[in-house]
């Protein structure tokens, strides 16, 4: 995951993962769960939220961190970064500037 990246596909879904590892979808979907204690959305959710972090970090606007990051909407993305890092972009960028 970290090396190829491929949570940045916007279509990534957990067939099209599991063909690129070249192991079985269901193999891989346990693997991460118990890895992880999440599920492969999650997982590739939280992996998504942690590039745009990076990229928000580096001064790319939330709409280009978002769409950089393999999210399709605003909303869902928003969504997201507020359950993985508990503020939304804005406030988080903020925090993390004020911090640095």
């Amino acid at each position: 995951m970290e090396r190829e990246r491929p949570y940045l596909d916007p279509n990534l879904a957990l067939e099209r993962l599991a063909r690129q590892v070249r192991v079985p979808a269901k193999a891989l979907s346990v693997t991460i769960n118990r890895a992880t204690g999440e599920n492969v959305s999650r997982y590739v959710k939280a992996a998504r939220i942690a590039h745009a972090q990076a990229l928000l970090l580096a001064g790319e606007t939330v709409t280009e961190a978002m769409l950089s990051a393999g999210f399709n909407t605003k909303s869902n993305f928003n969504r997201e970064f507020l359950r993985v890092t508990g503020a939304s972009p804005s406030d988080w960028l903020h925090e993390a500037r004020r911090g640095a």
